[in-house]
């Protein structure tokens, strides 16, 4: 009997034992051990033998050789010479080398850090080799993180692409994959971003980036402070525009794109934008004013940072490496924000330290949001967030002005109803006929029986008349202003064009509405009513005087 078997006949026999819950209805049998103690408590699991794959290709050869045969004092190449170096050599020898292994790669690939080619196995770099290969053929497959850094790392550094406008675009289609590429977006867009300063590139091409637009922002509101601060009296902001300051809509864009609070999608800031811009132009000069008195430093300092000529990182986290240093250049990418290169050590100048969403800046656009809708009644209302007094003076009171602005507007609004003229005509014609003496209306009615005569009767030349005329103009035709109705040059022209159904060019809504009341006035006499109506803004013929205006107008 094995020493094992004792200790348990021992527990077994025991009496505590026998007359215990534990033991009291279960029997012992004798069960084999299956799992190993460490395996039995999931602590060690065991890495898959990965199978025997076929011999590595003689190009891959060349490319370990590189890193493993070149010693210096007993160590490694790789371990004496930069490892950015290495990396373009090896990347030289894969530069057009194409591969069809049909296989995945392993799942322990290299996921962060900065992943080369020693970093891959032999499996990993032939498949990484057999994707790139794909890719150049336009079949986008998914890929490790890894293989899509090592891939942008060739691009930066001239593998396999034009360097240039074709290297930034093949950067630039990596970071607009946001199914495949997602992982490494950030770092492409700015690696891009500096490829073009690096190499010299149009301007255009990275104005519009993420990094250049916030600093241009910090600029437009460096010059606006600069603008206020430079004038003589209170430091308000101008009732008109200014040659040295920013328009409102070019400041409010730039406190937009700064703020940590996301007005660009507000509703309320995209209904009422005139509105929104007056407030936020003046709580800025309030701001400014506050700052030049309470504070040591400006408002925009306070915020971003003064401005600064700091050192700068080309392709940071990236493998770059060049055979030369880059030359004595100066890159302008706007009037705030440059980048100069001297012995190969960059230099970035800026308007501010840090261009980045600020949280006080969006405190402020949150406050004028929610309380400019509770003060113009919106039915959406935001929940007020905690805001220091004296910025909550500023908004209250600047949307108080606004508000009052408004009102007063409002009040002398004149609004003339056209639809109402036939009506105040007609009163007007019967106060006028309950004002006139019996005298009068005689008068009148005598005045109008001989206009009708004379309009009614035909029109007769004497023949001595005729016989002095001139040759030539004994026969001629009347003129149209002779036959037709009275009208000036302008009030012609627009219902010749109704006539014709032409638009009406070179006519203001002003110029229009003086023209048809006039026109009415002739045709009243006429055909006793008014022939245009208007449509909306624009008049209309009545159909039902159509004929007899186009006789009255040859």
């Amino acid at each position: 009997m094995s020493k094992a078997q004792r200790i348990v006949d021992q527990i077994l026999g025991d009496e505590r034992y026998k007359n215990s819950r534990t033991f009291a209805s279960r029997v012992y049998e004798d069960e084999p051990i299956l799992r190993t103690g460490a395996s039995a408590y999931g602590r060690f699991v065991e890495k898959p033998r990965m199978p025997r794959r076929e011999p590595l290709p003689a190009r891959y050869g060349e490319v370990r050789r590189l890193a493993r045969d070149r010693k210096v004092r007993g160590w490694s190449y790789a371990y004496t010479l930069d490892s950015a170096k290495l990396f373009v050599e090896q990347a030289r020898l894969l530069a057009d080398y194409e591969d069809d292994y049909d296989d995945a790669p392993d799942e322990y690939v290299m996921r962060g850090g900065t992943p080369t080619y020693e970093d891959l196995s032999n499996h990993d770099l032939r498949c990484y080799v057999s994707w790139r290969t794909k890719l150049r053929r336009g079949d986008v497959t998914d890929a490790p993180t890894a293989f899509w850094r090592i891939l942008a790392y060739e691009l930066i550094c001239g593998i396999g692409v034009e360097p240039g406008v074709a290297g930034y675009e093949a950067l630039q289609r990596i970071a607009a994959d946001d199914v495949h590429a997602a992982a490494v977006h950030d770092q492409v867009v700015r690696w891009a971003h500096d490829y073009a300063i690096y190499h010299g590139l149009p301007t255009e091409l990275i104005r519009e980036n993420a990094t250049s637009s916030a600093v241009r922002a910090v600029g437009v509101l460096r010059r606006a402070e600069d603008a206020l601060l430079t004038g003589r009296g209170p430091v308000v902001w101008p009732s008109h525009a200014a040659e040295d300051m920013p328009t409102p809509q070019e400041l409010l864009d730039a406190l937009v794109a700064l703020s940590r609070y996301r007005a660009d999608r507000s509703r309320f800031f995209k209904a009422h934008a005139e509105d929104v811009e007056w407030v936020a132009c003046r709580v800025f000069a309030d701001m400014v004013a506050h700052c030049s008195k309470r504070r040591k430093t400006g408002f925009v300092d306070g915020l971003f940072g003064s401005p600064a000529r700091v050192s700068y990182a080309m392709f940071p986290a990236a493998l770059f490496w060049s055979e030369t240093l880059h030359p004595d250049a100066t890159y302008v990418v706007s009037s705030v924000e440059s980048y100069v290169c001297e012995r190969g050590f960059w230099w970035r100048t800026m308007p501010c330290r840090r261009a980045e969403r600020n949280r006080e800046l969006g405190a402020i656009l949150h406050a004028i949001d929610a309380r400019m809708r509770r003060a113009m009644g919106d039915k959406h209302e935001l929940k007020d967030k905690p805001l220091p007094k004296y910025q909550e003076k500023f908004v209250d009171a600047r949307i108080a002005e606004l508000v009052e602005q408004r009102a007063a507007e409002e009040a002398a609004r004149i609004t003339i109803d056209r639809s109402a003229l036939r009506s105040i005509r007609s009163a007007a014609a019967r106060t006028r006929e309950a004002l006139l003496t019996d005298e009068e209306r005689v008068s009148d009615v005598e005045q109008l029986d001989l206009e009708t005569v004379a309009k009614s009767a035909p029109l007769t030349i004497p023949a001595t008349e005729v016989a002095n005329a001139p040759a030539g103009q004994a026969k001629a035709d009347p003129s149209p202003t002779e036959t037709g109705v009275q009208l000036e040059e302008r009030q012609r022209e627009l219902l010749l064009a109704l006539l014709d159904g032409r638009p009406l060019e070179g006519f203001d809504s002003l110029a229009i509405s003086l023209c048809v009341d006039a026109i009415n006035e002739v045709f009243l006499d006429i055909v006793g009513d008014t022939i245009l109506e208007f449509d909306g803004d624009a008049p209309v013929l009545v159909e039902d005087y159509v004929d007899e205006v186009r006789a009255a107008v040859p």
